[in-house]
């Protein structure tokens, strides 16, 4: 089967078909135990997150009831496993690495690093650009923002992680067409990152737009200042001192992958 938690909650059978899990409190329920598969759960922390307020009187019996429902389903779809286990005050579900785009995404991921790092951008990219088209939306979708959020944001910083390797490796190839549009709509949406900053200027600069590369230092300076009240760091203005200077001959790309 394939459990796919980089968006809304989607599960599909041994064929590759969806399941039809409509009803909302299965598809919470679902995703709080491929949280952390495996593990058990205890069923006052899955009360906690099927009703966040209005418990029904009897919510622990709807509580398996919701659980036989799954069951069911995934035995509808030729997944003869018991994938759900029960024990007094808890339960877990069994998913094997491979069945999770989660690992899936994190392992595409490490490929593609280990590509750049060994001086293959080619097939870094295969594997980067793989590791991002798992993303359908927010992870754990589901999920309050309370119980999923230490995952969420550690799945969303390794998400950033993979879009900075795929920006390197194109501009280690020479494929600056390819990168500034994108370092430019995501200087806009997160301006805040100087690292995403970085690249924009490494990229134009590398590809003999040294003028438009200051310009676009002076709108990060004009917003760091402006919004924030700081100066740009130390990495930022040591780049711009050489843009000043006429020396792009540095070794942009190395430091970038000194850097992380």
């Amino acid at each position: 089967m394939m459990f796919r938690l980089l968006g809304p909650l989607d599960v599909c059978g041994p064929d590759g078909a969806s399941l039809p899990i409509t009803q909302h409190k299965q598809r919470t329920l679902l995703s709080l135990l491929l949280l952390t598969p495996g593990n058990w759960v205890s069923t006052d922390l899955i009360h906690e997150t099927l009703w966040v307020s209005d418990s029904p009187r009897n919510a622990f019996g709807n509580m398996k009831t919701y659980v036989s429902q799954l069951r069911r389903k995934l035995i509808d779809a030729n997944d003869l496993e018991n994938r759900i286990e029960s024990r007094v005050g808890g339960y877990r579900v069994f998913a094997d690495r491979h069945e999770l785009d989660v690992f899936l995404f994190e392992e595409a991921a490490r490929k593609g690093r280990e590509a750049l790092q060994d001086g293959d951008p080619g097939r870094a990219i295969g594997h980067l650009q793989a590791a991002l088209d798992l993303w359908r939306g927010e992870p754990f979708e589901e999920l309050p923002v309370a119980v999923k959020q230490t995952e969420s944001t550690r799945l969303e910083e390794h998400r950033w992680a993979v879009r900075e390797d795929l920006i390197d490796a194109h501009v280690a190839l020479g494929q600056h067409h390819v990168v500034i549009p994108t370092l430019r709509a995501l200087t806009m949406e997160y301006p805040t990152r100087e690292h995403v900053w970085y690249r924009l200027l490494v990229a134009l600069c590398q590809s003999g737009r040294r003028a438009e590369a200051l310009a676009a230092y002076q709108t990060a300076y004009r917003f760091l200042a402006e919004e924030l009240g700081i100066e740009p760091g130390a990495e930022l203005r040591q780049l711009h001192q050489q843009m000043l200077t006429g020396d792009l001959t540095g070794p942009f790309l190395r430091d970038l992958r000194q850097r992380q």
